[in-house]
């Protein structure tokens, strides 16, 4: 095929363009004529690129990130408030003004008696059944050590800041623990010369005892004040259990009256267990 040959005006065009060119770039280099256009060139391709990151990358970076900083802040305030929980349940126990215990002295008999190298180990709620806890006669919560323990805990007693909870009765990494309330639960209380073992109700917050006024003439009065005798082995002696109610007489010698418990096991999640050796 036969190269066509450029045409005379072909030629002139070809040699305009490049005499143009020649002097729009003279112009530039000693005048910085197109200098605005240039950066205005770069601002725009500059806002465009940030515009286009903002609007694509930056929302999944945001959400990552806040993601992030919500799971950070969760388990912040997990920790301090695990941190305060504890702190009550220890200025609770070892409080000279506390009402868990009778008199200043009973921590004091309650560490020497045990030979505790802690006063508790800190445990948190994992199951509670509240359904069951307020329609039937078995209480039982699960609770697990937050620090964890290679001791078994079975048979210690379980408080939270106001008093006693109940007892552990089966660990194995969570604890099972029968509360006061429960129907099978059973444990000696006293009040001055008074004393009787105070069994559950299967009602939540009560307890009750009965006793033969032959023995005991002196009568029990509302609001009366009960404590842990220790007698039984396993919460120690003179801990605030309860207050008297519903006094009811059974016939000409018999007496029943409930016990309204100090505690309530719905108000916190993190509980402490005594080491009971």
């Amino acid at each position: 095929m036969a190269r066509v040959a450029p045409t005379t005006g072909s030629k002139i065009l070809y040699l305009l363009c490049l005499i143009i060119g020649s002097l729009l770039l003279y112009i530039d280099i000693n005048y910085k004529i197109f200098e605005g256009v240039k950066n205005n060139y770069k601002s725009a391709l500059i806002t465009s690129s940030y515009l286009a990151k903002s609007l694509t990358i930056d929302p999944f970076v945001y959400i990552y990130e806040l993601s992030k900083l919500k799971s950070t802040l969760i388990d912040e305030n997990k920790k301090l408030k695990r941190e305060l929980d504890e702190s009550y349940l220890s200025n609770f126990i070892i409080s000279r003004e506390t009402k868990f215990f009778s008199d200043s002295s009973s921590i004091e008999k309650l560490l020497d008696f045990y030979n505790l190298d802690k006063v508790f180990h800190l445990s948190e709620i994992k199951y509670f059944d509240t359904e069951k806890y307020f329609c039937c006669d078995q209480h039982r919560l699960f609770i697990q050590s937050v620090t964890p323990s290679k001791k078994n805990f079975t048979g210690s007693p379980v408080f939270n800041s106001s008093g006693i909870v109940g007892q552990v009765i089966y660990d194995n990494g969570i604890k099972e623990v029968m509360l006061l309330s429960d129907s099978t639960h059973s444990f000696p209380v006293f009040s001055d010369d008074y004393f009787c073992n105070a069994s559950g109700t299967g009602s939540p917050g009560l307890i009750s005892c009965s006793y033969s006024s032959l023995i005991w003439p002196k009568p029990i009065f509302e609001g009366q004040k009960f404590f842990s005798s220790g007698m039984g082995g396993i919460y120690p002696r003179n801990v605030y259990v309860g207050a008297a109610k519903n006094i009811k007489k059974i016939d000409d010698v018999n007496i029943k009256f409930d016990i309204v418990l100090a505690t309530d096991p719905l108000k916190e999640n993190n509980l402490a267990i005594l080491e009971n050796q």
